[in-house]
């Protein structure tokens, strides 16, 4: 509890950080603006305090101009430079340039009384460089970091779309090979109910190649494409169970990712047809209301005949695999995925907030 109590702690301060810098970058020519104001303002405070400093406002524009020179060349050309040994002699041949014109100036503007105190302005200014110069190095690692961390959050975001499509990749053929397989055993049969199994085939190709190249669909496509598939499947299993589908949802417009029930069904499916003996029923609920969705499903799970299972639905636990990595990838904190297994029953229960 106190573990968990304190990674909440520091992901919210790692957010307001974040919040921080994100401020300070997009409001960055208002910073500047700021910095260089309150450094044209300051003498000017200063001189109305007790210690009678001496301000000529022509000295202090010559300050800001040569202020503004070492801190952009430093912030605009340095830093972004590959700062090897030759550039940074040229930045202190600029920054000595830069003082010695400074110092001329100034003593032009109070009539030659500097020269005295050469050595005295000259560390003066070196001083006034450097925390210009670590001013500039400060803002400029911020915008590196801050540039740094949209290219990671980029990365892993193609990251994820990347793994996403690979699931679907791999979903998808599941669903393929298990329904050829009930249209070829109805087929062998020569039942005449083979011509409408393979228009429903049709659909469900269809409705699986324009599913898996978006990310979300309404939810009444996911529950036509169930219903095709419970069809499919109960045509070729009639004997030996029933499948019982119930829905009650508020808004069949509802958007939701797809292809994610559908390994759940099709796990229902394996399982059932491995049970010795007739009269097994699936239960299948779907629900939607304010908000929340809900996928219940039930199966029997006893006394299987793993060696008359389908080599196809042998390999499909698979599709339940890449189910949980989705939900984890899109609805992160959103959902609620139970699995429960009690020697008699398999039971799904899976909860999304929309």
């Amino acid at each position: 509890m106190k573990l968990q109590l304190s990674n909440m702690l520091q992901m919210g301060k790692n957010k307001e950080q974040n919040g921080i810098l994100i401020s300070l970058i997009k409001n960055e020519p208002l910073v500047h603006a700021l910095f260089w104001s309150i450094y044209f303002v300051f003498p000017i405070i200063k001189s109305l305090g007790p210690g009678n400093y001496p301000f000529n406002v022509y000295s202090q524009l010559n300050d800001l101009f040569f202020g503004m020179a070492v801190f952009y060349i430093s912030y605009l050309v340095f830093f972004p430079s590959k700062r090897g040994s030759l550039q940074i002699i040229l930045l202190v041949v600029s920054f000595c340039l830069l003082a010695y014109a400074d110092f001329k100036i100034h003593d032009w503007l109070f009539h030659g009384t500097h020269k005295e105190a050469f050595i005295i302005y000259i560390f003066s200014y070196a001083s006034t460089y450097a925390l210009l110069f670590l001013f500039a190095y400060s803002l400029f690692s911020l915008k590196e970091i801050y540039a740094k961390q949209r290219a990671l959050e980029a990365a892993n975001k193609e990251k994820k779309l990347a793994e996403l499509r690979g699931l679907k990749a791999q979903i998808n053929p599941h669903f393929l090979f298990n329904t050829l397989n009930t249209i070829y055993s109805n087929a062998l049969k020569k039942d005449d109910r083979t011509a409408d199994l393979i228009m429903k085939l049709s659909d469900n190709f269809r409705y699986i190649l324009l599913a898996g190249s978006k990310d979300y669909v309404p939810i009444k496509n996911e529950i036509d494409h169930m219903k095709d598939y419970v069809s499919l499947q109960s045509v070729r299993m009639a004997d030996k169970l029933e499948a019982v589908m119930t829905f009650d949802i508020e808004d069949h417009g509802k958007v939701i990712a797809p292809l994610l029930m559908m390994p759940f069904v099709e796990n229902a499916f394996k399982y059932s047809s491995s049970l010795r003996g007739k009269g097994h029923k699936i239960i299948i609920k779907v629900s939607l209301k304010q908000g929340q969705f809900n996928f219940y499903c039930s199966n029997p799970f006893g006394d299987l005949n793993t060696a008359g299972m389908d080599h196809q639905w042998q390999n499909s636990g698979i599709g339940i695999t890449n189910t949980k990595r989705r939900l984890e990838t899109m609805y992160p904190n959103r959902h609620n995925l139970i699995i429960r297994n009690n020697l008699d029953n398999f039971i799904v229960d899976l909860t999304i907030t929309l």
